[in-house]
């Protein structure tokens, strides 16, 4: 599915593009994002996306739609984990991977099962390789500043650990629907604060003046 949308997407399909970076909002776990996302689709698409969603977060084991089917075995392998049943988790990883190679977070869950069993050099070419995918996710920053805590590389793990604390405290951008690209940002937000008050400082200047 994901493949087919990549090759649609760099044919020029918008759709596909669209689609395309709703399933990179899922990669980062970004719903609320995803959901907001959707609500700028066509009434039918728009259903079909709100309706995956409510189920990945309700019932992930009912959904099928192929749009989703990285994610939910994402989210069963994050749900098995919390069990206790790892083996079954890392199955679900990496069907994860299979499906969508390039699902950071399946690497990161993975390279976690990793971790836990103390295989450090595994674990930490699994974050490298997410950390080439996703740069900007604090998630990946954050399980490396815990691995080389673990390895004992404290200059790398601080650097990890900001590098993820800066990330969380970026702004979000918005984005067209249809095309995925970032929206610019209303003149209003563009102008600096201090335009504003001179503007309107000037402005009563001159009303002041009249006679």
């Amino acid at each position: 599915m994901v493949k087919d949308l990549e090759a649609k997407a760099l044919a020029g399909d918008l759709e596909a593009q669209a689609l395309l970076h709703f399933v990179r909002l899922l990669r980062h776990k970004d719903y609320p994002g995803a959901r907001a996302y959707a609500e700028g689709f066509p009434e039918g698409p728009k259903e079909r996306l709100l309706a995956g969603l409510r189920l990945l977060e309700e019932a992930p084991e009912r959904l099928e739609d192929p749009l989703f089917a990285a994610e939910r075995e994402v989210v069963l392998g994050v749900k098995a984990v919390g069990e206790g049943r790892r083996q079954e988790a890392e199955a679900h990883f990496h069907k994860a991977l299979s499906l969508d190679p390039q699902h950071h977070r399946a690497l990161v869950n993975l390279g976690n099962l990793y971790q836990e069993r103390g295989e450090l050099e595994a674990a930490l070419d699994l974050y490298q390789r997410a950390l080439k995918l996703a740069p900007d996710d604090p998630l990946v920053h954050e399980n490396l500043a815990a691995l080389y805590k673990k390895k004992g590389d404290l200059d790398r793990m601080v650097a990890h650990m900001k590098r993820a604390t800066r990330l969380k405290m970026r702004p979000p951008v918005p984005l067209d629907p249809l095309t995925g690209k970032p929206q610019p940002r209303p003149l209003h937000r563009r102008i600096p604060l201090w335009v504003w008050v001179f503007l309107l400082a000037l402005l009563a200047y001159f009303l002041l003046k009249k006679p």
